[in-house]
């Protein structure tokens, strides 16, 4: 599990193993694969090993979120 601390944006990438995150403060949007999606404080996305995904914060106050990783991700 990671702790993000997002202040612009997450560009796109892919990890080989499952990632769930949740985000816990602030607002932005997420997109994985083709689909875009708002998030808010509750918000929660599951993204398959191998999809490109990114984050972008909206506003400015920080967009928090926890990265819950299924196997053994590179980081």
């Amino acid at each position: 599990m990671r702790y993000v601390e997002l202040t612009g944006i997450v560009t796109p990438h892919t990890h080989d193993v499952e990632e769930t995150i949740f985000y816990i403060e602030g607002r932005g949007s997420a997109r994985v694969g083709e689909k875009e999606v708002k998030v808010k404080p509750g918000t929660m996305i599951v993204i398959p090993p191998g999809v490109v995904h990114s984050s972008i914060r909206e506003g400015f106050e920080p967009l928090r979120y926890l990265a819950i990783f299924v196997g053994n991700p590179d980081l």
